[in-house]
């Protein structure tokens, strides 16, 4: 199993964080790949330039700030497990987010790897433009 994290740290409180990564319709804006997004109660449709990706809402954790989803359908090869987690940590005045990818089949790492990383970049991107 291919095991990816990543993290940053923003100028923001961490409920204000929290609060814009959990909402569905802001990921076009800081998630590069994703040109847009929904919520039909149980899964999140992430349209991206190469298609839709179907991801199923697992965790929403509000007093942790944890939340995870699965990849269900879209990524180019079948996929076996998959789970992405996105924790929002108190750091100072400020906070940490922490994105982390379980994932096989091992060769979709790269993939997720790539978009995640973008992913990561532009939570720090959006979060600095906006202080």
């Amino acid at each position: 199993m291919a095991t990816l994290r990543f993290d940053t740290r923003v100028e923001q409180d961490p409920d204000r964080v929290w609060t814009v990564l959990t909402d569905v319709r802001t990921i076009p804006d800081w998630f590069p790949a994703v040109l847009e997004a929904r919520f039909d109660g149980e899964y999140r449709h992430l349209r991206t330039p190469e298609g839709t990706l179907k991801a199923l809402v697992v965790t929403k954790n509000d007093e942790l700030r944890r939340f995870q989803y699965r990849f269900v359908e879209g990524l180019p090869s079948p996929i076996e497990y998959h789970l992405g987690t996105i924790d929002v940590l108190p750091d100072g005045d400020g906070s940490r987010v922490v994105y982390s990818q379980e994932i096989l089949p091992q060769n979709l790492a790269p993939i997720v790897e790539r978009a995640v990383g973008e992913g990561i970049a532009g939570i720090a991107r959006y979060f600095a433009a906006r202080p």
